[in-house]
């Protein structure tokens, strides 16, 4: 019996996107792939164009998506807005498939497909993250903090000009140290020729 239920749950969290995250949604890496497949070997002549391709797509297929989803937001998304952000991703992943663009033009175009993604994304990351927060605390009870700066507040200002006299206080130290180490070589050399 107790084998029964671990296949159920492996089966369960094995199911499509059972973890709620773009690359866990095999149909959209299964187009990703296959676009990378279709369009790097045959549409891009220039080596370094194709490289820049490449790279994009990998990251793509890659952490990319999980990782602007944790380091920016909650990290979390409803699987129904998921599902919309995966059939918008898949769908322009098609249209780029059958259009006949290539090197520059096609990869302007895989930037611009990445950085649509990316903002449908952050809508359905910034929907939850705001049904899940009140004011000031969130789901994982970390306040939130939002940066403000006070342009008449010489903040900004001050951290310029303590970052400026540190620097020409290293300077000025560097520079006694070296004149220092060479009077001592001089010193040292006049002992020695006596």
């Amino acid at each position: 019996m107790p084998l029964r239920w671990a296949l159920l749950l492996l089966l369960g969290l094995s199911a499509r996107r059972g973890w709620g995250c773009l690359q866990c949604d095999n149909s959209v890496l299964m187009t990703l792939r296959q676009l990378r497949l279709a369009i790097i070997p045959s549409r891009f002549g220039e080596e370094h164009v194709r490289a820049r391709a490449l790279a994009l797509l990998q990251g793509m297929e890659g952490p990319f998506f999980r990782d602007y989803a944790v380091n920016s937001f909650v990290g979390v998304v409803g699987t129904d807005n998921l599902d919309l952000v995966a059939s918008f991703m898949k769908n322009q992943i098609n249209n780029l498939m059958v259009n006949s663009l290539r090197d520059g033009p096609l990869l302007e175009q895989l930037v611009i497909l990445r950085e649509k993604v990316t903002m449908k994304l952050k809508t359905v990351l910034r929907l939850y993250e705001l049904k899940a927060c009140d004011h000031k605390t969130c789901v994982d009870r970390q306040p939130r903090v939002a940066l403000q700066y006070n342009k008449k507040s010489g903040y900004l200002q001050n951290q310029a000009v303590l970052g400026i006299i540190v620097s020409v206080c290293l300077a000025v130290f560097a520079f006694g140290v070296i004149v220092a180490s060479a009077i001592t070589y001089r010193q040292n050399r006049k002992l020695l020729l006596r």
